[in-house]
């Protein structure tokens, strides 16, 4: 009889001490990207002119993803937002996140009923990910 008295606490114990670290990966793992935290209704190609002498040549560049307005939400504090998360991820891995790719900006607009967030990306090759990665985003 003592010997299940024992065993008891012991293991819910173990199990407790288990369970924030598997929480923690999980979240780390699993974490959804901040622009979900939102409603997204619009993901467009942004694209950049570059001129080459006389000619000017479209280059993609990353997405523009247009955020519904929400009570309290202004430009200024989704940028902050953006800007925090985009600090913090120096350290994750989200595989489908498009901040997720090495030196992306944020800038962000006001646009009527919402704002427009545009991901911006070195170079083309990064700006076909950001993009691809932002189309995942529209519920």
């Amino acid at each position: 009889m003592f010997t299940k008295l024992k065993l008891v606490p012991a293991l819910a114990v173990a199990v407790a001490s288990l369970a924030p670290t598997a929480s923690f990966a999980q979240a780390r793992e699993g974490a959804p990207c901040i622009l979900r935290e939102h409603r997204v209704t619009t993901v467009v190609p942004y694209r950049t002119a570059e001129h080459l002498g006389k000619a000017a040549v479209q280059r993609l560049r990353g997405a523009s993803v247009f955020v519904q307005a929400e009570p309290g939400l202004t430009a200024e504090w989704l940028q902050l937002k953006l800007q925090r998360h985009l600090t913090a991820m120096r350290s994750s891995d989200m595989r489908d996140c498009a901040f997720d790719i090495e030196n992306v900006r944020v800038d962000v607009d006001s646009g009527g009923t919402g704002f427009w967030v545009r991901l911006i990306a070195p170079d083309t090759e990064r700006g076909e990910e950001v993009l691809r990665r932002a189309r995942l985003l529209p519920s």
